[in-house]
């Protein structure tokens, strides 16, 4: 009897005949066949091996579109918000429209983080600094550039992002308001929803420029002193031109970020209780760090130099 292909298969052959390897999608395919073929048949040795593949796989940032040439990635982590919105339908009788109003807030929340990224990519762009990509991750996004930034280039890449979402707070308030002013016509609810979704725009949008510029390194508001710290550095203890940025590092994440991070864990203790920041800024300590350590390994003066 003659075994009968099925078309993924012979779209998998023809790649591999073009000497092309599987997309990533065929070999997700491909290892959760296997896996199911080896439960069927009760033969458990490779199940470790796909399910790492599989593993592997899901966790890699998956690109979903080219904005302005920049892939534009999801991480598998940011499903964290449908997840979230879902488990909170669970519990909710007005589904439908609950479902409909968590679509708009993801929207929202999407639009906001790249008009915030892509900001610091078309400012980046206009130095000549190209994007290798934008990633959206919990709990926001992060723009990768080529190639490291000087002084004078990060204090306007830096500010582009919170002058978006300022930009964007204005056109939320805006919306906010003309759906507010048609409130004789909420018999259609759709309509208080997206005055809902416009306000839930204004105000993330808000805490997204006022957070950035907080001058807690790696933040925009801390790149944006670094820069600034550098350009006093370079200018007024030329000695140390060709340190100022390494030093103007040193002092945006040893003497300003880490008393504002602190600073803004006790007051979510004492005040706020939203925990969630007690992730973030040790993490966000955790990457100035190693930034700071990365740039005394590049900028630093050499070994031979040293006394």
């Amino acid at each position: 009897m003659k075994y009968q292909r099925n078309k993924f298969q012979i779209r998998v052959l023809k790649r591999l005949e073009a000497d092309l390897p599987p997309t990533r999608w065929q070999q997700l395919i491909l290892h959760l066949q296997t896996m199911v073929r080896q439960l069927r048949r009760k033969r458990f040795s490779t199940l470790w091996f796909h399910g790492k593949g599989i593993v592997r796989l899901v966790w890699k940032p998956f690109t979903i579109c080219r904005l302005a040439d920049v892939p534009v990635q999801f991480h598998v982590t940011w499903f964290i918000y449908p997840a979230g919105f879902l488990v909170w339908l669970l519990f909710d009788y007005d589904r439908p429209w609950k479902l409909y109003f968590a679509l708009l807030i993801l929207l929202v929340i999407c639009i906001s983080l790249l008009a915030h990224e892509f900001a610091h990519v078309l400012m980046a762009r206009r130095f000549g600094i190209a994007t290798r990509r934008v990633i959206i991750i919990p709990p926001g996004a992060v723009a990768e550039l080529e190639s490291a930034l000087d002084s004078p280039n990060e204090f306007w890449i830096a500010l582009a992002g919170p002058l978006a979402s300022l930009l964007l707070t204005g056109i939320f308030r805006a919306g906010f308001h003309a759906f507010a002013s048609w409130h004789k016509s909420w018999e259609f609810i759709w309509l208080y929803h997206w005055m809902r979704a416009w306000e839930f725009g204004f105000n993330l949008n808000l805490i997204l420029a006022g957070f950035n510029l907080l001058p807690c390194f790696p933040m925009d508001g801390g790149r944006i002193l670094r820069s600034l710290l550098a350009v006093v550095i370079g200018r007024f203890f030329p000695r140390h031109a060709g340190q100022s940025f390494v030093i103007a590092t040193r002092i945006a994440v040893r003497f300003v970020a880490w008393p504002v991070a602190l600073g803004m864990m006790v007051c979510v203790i004492l005040e706020s209780h939203d925990w969630i920041y007690l992730i973030l800024f040790p993490l966000l300590l955790f990457v100035a760090e190693i930034e700071y350590r990365m740039r005394c390994e590049n900028d630093g003066p050499s070994s031979d130099t040293k006394r």
